[in-house]
């Protein structure tokens, strides 16, 4: 089941059968050099498990992200329901196989999940958590209109927080 579409890339529900996919993402030193080092089978498993749980009871979370040109799994894009400080908060988030960096695809697709997070879900506003050093993120998150409200410790981590508003109508 297709949720969106973009020039190049689909996103679908994660399933147990993207568990390989996710194994290998999640075992990538410098994928995972930002979200706390490689994982296990086992570990990711969990996730996974959890991310479906959460599509099935919010009808979003993290999506399986698929390159249209040759249907690889390239990673996964989504909208996580957050406790941030206190404050219930959606977030945008992604996480790419290293072979598919550096060519626009995470661009695309946080920009695609931005706009059905805020126009077909109906989200006032969505966040990303985005670890300091971490410059790429910070940069797409900006080029996608978000802008650095607050550093936030979240899971033990330091982390800014980047957010971007539903327009009011009335503003336009």
């Amino acid at each position: 089941m297709i949720i969106l579409e973009t020039e190049q890339l689909l996103f679908r529900p994660l399933t147990l059968d993207d568990l390989d996919a996710m194994t290998a993402l999640y075992t990538d030193p410098e994928v995972t050099r930002f979200l706390g080092g490689p994982r296990s089978r086992d570990e990711v498993r969990r996730v996974l498990n959890g991310y479906i749980r959460e599509y099935q009871i919010y009808g979003h979370s993290f999506f399986a992200t698929i390159r249209k040109s040759d249907q690889s799994f390239v990673g996964h894009c989504g909208l996580l329901k957050q406790e941030v400080q206190g404050q219930e908060e959606i977030e945008l988030a992604y996480v790419l196989a290293r072979p598919y960096w550096q060519n626009n695809l995470a661009l695309e697709g946080t920009e695609a999940l931005k706009e059905y997070g805020l126009k077909q879900l109906g989200f006032t506003r969505l966040v990303s958590l985005i670890p300091p050093e971490n410059a790429v993120s910070i940069h797409i998150a900006e080029k996608i209109g978000m802008q650095y409200e607050r550093d936030v410790d979240q899971w033990g981590q330091h982390f800014r927080l980047y957010a971007i508003n539903k327009p009011n109508p009335a503003d336009a």
